[in-house]
């Protein structure tokens, strides 16, 4: 696989490819990815793919561990429940505070991400979505008026992103998180506090249902197609 140089810087085209990999499941998690590989199969300088390198570690889909190097983050049920726990304390203080607070600017801007997100959503690439529902929680935080909930929201955004990844790439969850998005936003522009919160944590419970309950990557198919940082040799 190779990347272009035209469409987007050369970094973020490599961060993307190797997303891809990961969400698609050609990348286990425990997946050891070799730079030497990564740089010939992508045609990429080793300072470019390090760069990307630690924006994915960032975001949570890769661990680098000295002597050892990147490997794809592996994130265990368990775990994956105690995030979702807490991204549902966090998510609904915001939207609470959001109901109380946003100004109709703030209500405007969040409602112009949803639309983006709806278009997102209904391309079906889990990247895209992803890219803008950083957005959607940008609104959503600078509306909620809550520095510190916004600090404490952020540290628990790398494990999200993988977890989200997960849940998107499910069948037919992109259509109903859409529909609950804007089934939420409409109490919010209605100024139903309750109603809204109670939305929105339902709307997360699914959303960890669905990556809890996502079939694991068929490794028989993932070995088939070889993946990005796999020797090829025999």
């Amino acid at each position: 696989m190779k990347v272009t140089r035209v469409l987007a810087p050369v970094r973020e085209q490599v961060v993307g490819a190797i997303r891809a990999e990961i969400i698609g499941g050609a990348l286990q998690p425990g997946h050891r990815l070799i730079e030497r590989e990564l740089c010939e199969e992508l045609d990429v300088s080793r300072n470019t793919l390090r760069e990307a390198l630690r924006q994915l570690e960032a975001e949570g889909f890769i661990t680098i561990t000295p002597y050892r190097g990147p490997t794809v983050a592996i994130l265990s049920d368990d775990e994956a429940r105690q995030v979702y726990e807490v991204r549902e304390a966090l998510e609904c203080m915001a939207v609470r505070l959001f109901v109380e607070r946003a100004d109709a600017a703030a209500v405007e801007r969040l409602r112009i991400t949803v639309a983006r997100l709806h278009d997102a959503h209904n391309s079906g690439e889990v990247g895209a979505m992803l890219d803008v529902k950083r957005d959607f929680y940008d609104a959503l935080y600078a509306g909620c008026g809550n520095d510190v909930l916004h600090g404490q929201a952020a540290l628990l955004q790398s494990r999200l992103y993988q977890l989200r990844a997960r849940s998107l790439s499910t069948t037919g969850r992109p259509a109903s998180s859409i529909g609950e998005i804007e089934t939420v936003l409409a109490c919010i522009q209605a100024g139903d506090t309750d109603g809204a919160v109670a939305l929105w944590g339902q709307h997360i419970r699914r959303a960890a249902e669905a990556a809890l309950g996502a079939a694991a990557p068929d490794r028989a198919a993932a070995s088939a197609a070889r993946p990005l940082g796999t020797d090829s040799r025999t």
